[in-house]
């Protein structure tokens, strides 16, 4: 059950991003509550949560287009809202789909994924458009199976030794899959081996999602969609 009593916790810093993204740190009691796919409401808006400390008590969260919280005051923290992936339900594999609206969650689940016992394999793919939030890097994670040229990846997600790529449909992002995200989790499915023991992740806009479903049943994998929170 959410709970949803605001609670007057502090805003430790903030930082933008290209693209309109933000990235605020905010103490919370919520901490030790947060899962993949959870939001917090600050001063009413809702935040993805992309991190939480629980034994610090704070957590990062990231959204495009919401006004900025000053560093150094205090904020309404309530929550959590949304449902939260089932990382228990994984299976040894796991391919896991975002665009732009979705990436804090599926950075989340990745990181919740590659810790838990029995331990979990993620493989993350992300569909964005310029200006991207971040600079990408090329991945020193060889992962079979990828166009070539696609070798643009999550900076943070390389450093937790968790692949990733990431695909701009525009084709003006060097490094870039110039396709939809759906085309690059096909090419690494068709050769997979043993594509049964994968299960697919997917936060996103409800295109992304439905074709998220649509990839699961052709491949006969289980999955999980979540839809982002947009209003509280």
């Amino acid at each position: 059950m959410n709970e949803t009593l605001a609670k007057t916790d502090l805003v430790l810093s903030h930082q933008t991003y290209p693209g309109g993204y933000a990235l605020l740190r905010v103490s919370t009691r919520l901490a030790a509550a947060l899962q993949p796919g959870h939001f917090l409401g600050i001063d009413g808006t809702a935040w993805a949560v992309l991190q939480p400390s629980p034994h610090q008590g704070w957590a990062d969260c990231l959204q495009r287009g919401a006004s900025m919280p000053a560093t150094a005051r205090e904020a309404a923290v309530g929550g959590p809202f949304g449902e939260p992936f089932d990382a228990a339900a994984a299976t040894p594999r796991a391919v896991l789909l975002a665009d732009g609206e979705g990436i804090a969650p599926i950075v989340f689940l990745a990181r919740v994924l590659r810790a838990r016992q029995p331990r979990t394999k993620p493989f993350a793919l992300f569909e964005l458009a310029s200006p991207l939030p971040f600079r990408p890097q090329p991945s020193r994670i060889m992962t079979p199976g990828l166009p070539a040229g696609a070798i643009a990846a999550l900076p943070l997600l390389e450093d937790w030794s968790i692949p990733s790529r990431l695909a701009c449909p525009a084709g003006d992002a060097p490094g870039c899959f110039e396709g939809e995200v759906l085309e690059l989790a096909r090419s690494w499915l068709d050769i997979a081996q043993g594509v049964a023991d994968v299960t697919v992740f997917a936060c996103g806009g409800r295109a992304l999602l439905a074709g998220a479903r649509e990839l699961a049943g052709d491949y006969r994998l289980a999955y999980q969609t979540r839809e982002p929170v947009k209003s509280l």
